[in-house]
């Protein structure tokens, strides 16, 4: 698979975890998140590396306002294409995340790390709306990561559709 995939990246809390989500379109049509990678920060740089090369992805989303943001320089230096996501993105990215559940639009594997966040997972204000809280017993970064995952995703569709004027 090549192009047509977005990925996004998440550090816990604690530092003892990293999370590399990808979302694509499904064959449903709706949007499926994977969860890519699940392991120590450490390795998150060269395995974001391979999956770039991989994949070819459309965007690459990392928050730099959180334990995240210490992976943007070193994901550069590696070739990895990286969009900074604002608090305002974070907000919109929750809010999109959450329509696509209601409207169930959205797909997961049901893969553990992935679905124990969303079991947990609680929400904070950020911006004027909501964002995930990411300061809890039970790991976020892969909620976090499929949240930017799909943002990236479905933001690039947008801009690249025909018709579509983007500044």
């Amino acid at each position: 698979m090549s192009g047509e995939v977005a990925f996004g990246a998440a550090i816990s809390e604690d530092r003892q975890r990293a999370s590399v989500v990808l979302a694509r379109r499904g064959e449903s049509g709706r949007v499926v998140v994977d969860l890519v990678f699940y392991d120590h920060p450490r390795l998150v740089v060269a395995r974001m590396a391979e999956l770039t090369v991989a994949h070819d992805p459309v965007a690459t989303i990392v928050n730099p306002k959180s334990q995240s943001g210490t992976l943007i320089k070193p994901l550069s230096e590696a070739g990895v294409w990286v969009t900074e996501s604002s608090a305002p993105d974070m907000a919109v990215a929750h809010g999109i995340f959450l329509d696509l559940v209601a409207d169930g639009q959205l797909e997961h594997l049901d893969q553990k790390p992935l679905t124990d966040a969303v079991r947990a997972a609680q929400q904070r204000p950020l911006s004027g709306a909501k964002a995930w809280e990411p300061r809890l017993a039970v790991d976020q970064s892969p909620l976090v990561a499929a949240t930017l995952a799909a943002w990236g995703f479905l933001e690039w569709e947008r801009v690249s559709a025909p018709g579509i004027f983007a500044l």
